[in-house]
């Protein structure tokens, strides 16, 4: 497959070498110094039922964890082995990674945005990282790292190039005046260079796939595997049942202070709420987020007299079992994991119109949807629910039922395997 010309990429001696070392595995000759052997490189070289290694590519340690955290536990449980590689990396990552059963390397030269220095740097590191492990599939999350993996992985000649996609960036964003031109051609063009050098691609949010398609951007050879979010593990978030409701209704937001979740319109719809009578608490639990991003702590003690923070809390189960109603107004077009959790657990939601929360909300009233960054509405749903907590109870079933049959991990990771040919 050609590779695009003219933006500085690098070109890569000796990409038939992956052929002439699995020619010396065949023969029974292990390869030279440079590259120990690794245990599927091993057990092929004694014909042992084939034991495949699989690359993911991240744009950070949290990202990949997070989102593929379930399917890198499956596919390590089938004796498969998992590399992740990511920009950053400190002993933390490396050990949540190992937890998860995949080794973690680190991802030279990553920027978010485009380099022609940097960038053409990390695609060479990248394939000469895959001509020595010589996996057999490469998938990239994001569609940066998708673009690097994906020309890496074709450079190396790996025999199966995907990408993943959870979120499409500020240039496919709703909000107005948020979706820059400039910033959507830049993203349409990494979408096509991925798809072009992918022999698969799966979305973790049929809303982005839809607008994909809409938008031409999804080429019919494409394989292709809508998914609704990479889902939850049922067993870890069971139903749980709901605190009395004579006490009071307790809302709850768990989750980074990230203003792109909608931290910031929690705080202001609570502000509002004081005006109203009802017996109610508003929670707000996670930890503080550096960068452009973050809602800082110290805007967060202007609303002290109107939300409890609770600080970060590493496991969310604890507080999601205390409380009657989970509220995450977040903006953006990923699914986010912590809203499907307290579905699972059997909490109604409150979340926005946005195509990463909508999913969230179904047919069967498991919630309330709102307009992203407008906190007079949210006040107003959460003040519904106020006025009406036998919602609560009847919404409460239907976020279980929604979870059981939308958002169960073990069918989404059975479709994922699908997907990666394992």
């Amino acid at each position: 497959m050609m590779l695009p010309r003219g933006l500085g990429w690098p070109a890569i001696e000796g990409t038939g070498m992956q052929e002439e070392r699995r020619s010396a595995y065949a023969a029974g000759h292990p390869p030279g110094p440079r590259q120990a052997v690794l245990p599927w490189q091993a057990e092929r070289a004694h014909g042992a039922p084939e034991r495949r290694c699989v690359v993911f590519v991240g744009p950070s340690a949290g990202a990949l964890a997070v989102t593929m955290g379930s399917a890198i536990q499956e596919i390590a449980s089938r004796r498969h082995d998992v590399i992740c590689f990511a920009p950053s990396l400190n002993p933390e990552a490396e050990r949540n990674f190992s937890r998860l059963g995949a080794e973690a390397r680190p991802l030279p030269a990553f920027s978010q945005g485009f380099s022609p220095v940097a960038d053409p740097r990390s695609v060479y590191r990248l394939a000469h990282s895959f001509r020595d492990i010589e996996p057999h599939i490469v998938a990239g999350f994001s569609p940066k790292a998708a673009v690097l993996a994906a020309m890496a992985g074709r450079l190396a000649k790996v025999d199966r190039v995907i990408t993943v996609l959870s979120e499409l960036g500020r240039g496919f964003a709703e909000t107005p005046g948020k979706a820059a031109p400039t910033a959507k051609r830049f993203q349409s063009m990494l979408m096509r260079l991925a798809f072009r050098l992918s022999d698969t691609a799966i979305f973790f949010n049929e809303e982005n796939y839809k607008l994909l398609q809409r938008q031409k951007l999804v080429p019919g050879k494409l394989r292709q595997f809508p998914l609704p979010g990479s889902g939850v593990d049922l067993r870890q978030f069971p139903d749980t049942a709901l605190p009395p409701l004579e006490r009071g209704v307790m809302f709850l937001f768990a989750g980074p202070l990230d203003r792109r979740l909608g931290v910031q319109e929690y705080c202001e719809a609570a502000r509002l709420l004081r005006a109203k009578s009802g017996n109610y608490r508003c929670l707000l639990a996670g930890p503080e987020m550096r960068g452009a991003h973050g809602f800082p702590l110290e805007r967060l003690k202007r609303y002290r007299d109107c939300v409890q923070y609770l600080g970060p809390q590493p496991d969310p189960r604890s507080l999601i079992a205390r409380t009657h109603v989970f509220v995450m107004p977040a903006s953006s077009d990923a699914v986010p994991n912590a809203l499907v959790e307290a579905m699972a657990m059997g909490r109604p939601v409150i979340t926005t119109t946005s195509r990463g929360c909508r999913v969230a909300v179904g047919a069967h009233g498991n919630g309330l949807l709102v307009p992203p960054g407008d906190p007079s509405a949210l006040a107003g749903a959460m003040t519904r629910l106020l006025l009406r907590p036998d919602l609560i109870v009847s919404m409460a079933r239907a976020s279980r039922a929604l979870a059981e049959s939308r958002f169960d991990s073990r069918r989404i990771n059975a479709q994922l395997m699908a997907a990666l040919g394992l």
